[in-house]
């Protein structure tokens, strides 16, 4: 792969690894596109000159929002080279958590226990479904990729918009 994304430490560090395409550049630009709106975020990737690889840790609080669905492009000498999808969910990981909390302390088939868990699995299956068109978008051409960068959005959107204020770490 010429571009790795991983988000690492409980969505505090966004991990990038990456490969130069031409063989005369010593850095590479990343732009990190916010799909929801709110801007972007670009550093500089320096490449071992000998390797041609390279990699970066960016702080996630230095992007335009702390979770959502993002879009990485690599460019070196102002060619962009590779775009990939990823998806910072750690607010929606966090109301799962309340909900499955709240389903443990149940006791019974009761109606405040059949809505918790009908509310979990919809955000869970939405969250999975996201999860597969990164996967897709990130194995896809630019043509076919945008719609798949347009569904992980979709779905990350309705998740959160299933969470409300059922958030249970950072609220």
């Amino acid at each position: 792969m010429a571009l790795t994304i991983n988000v690492a430490n409980s969505c505090t560090i966004l991990a990038v690894r990456g490969r130069r395409y031409d063989p005369a550049s010593t850095s590479a630009d990343l732009t990190i596109e916010d799909l929801g709106g709110s801007g972007s975020f670009t550093t500089t990737m320096a490449y071992d000159i000998t390797t041609g690889r390279g990699s970066i840790n960016i702080p996630v609080s230095s992007l335009t929002a702390a979770n959502g669905a993002f879009k990485v492009c690599l460019s070196e000498n102002s060619i962009e080279y590779v775009c990939k999808p990823v998806l910072i969910k750690c607010d929606i990981d966090c109301c799962l958590t309340k909900l499955t909390n709240e389903l443990i302390d149940c006791d019974c088939d009761c109606p405040r226990c059949a809505k918790s868990l009908a509310k979990a699995q919809k955000i869970f299956l939405l969250l999975q479904s996201a999860a597969s068109a990164v996967e897709l978008a990130g194995s896809s051409d630019t043509i076919t990729a945008s719609a798949y960068y347009d569904e992980m959005l979709a779905k990350y959107n309705k998740a959160r918009e299933l969470c409300d204020n059922s958030c249970g770490c950072d609220c």
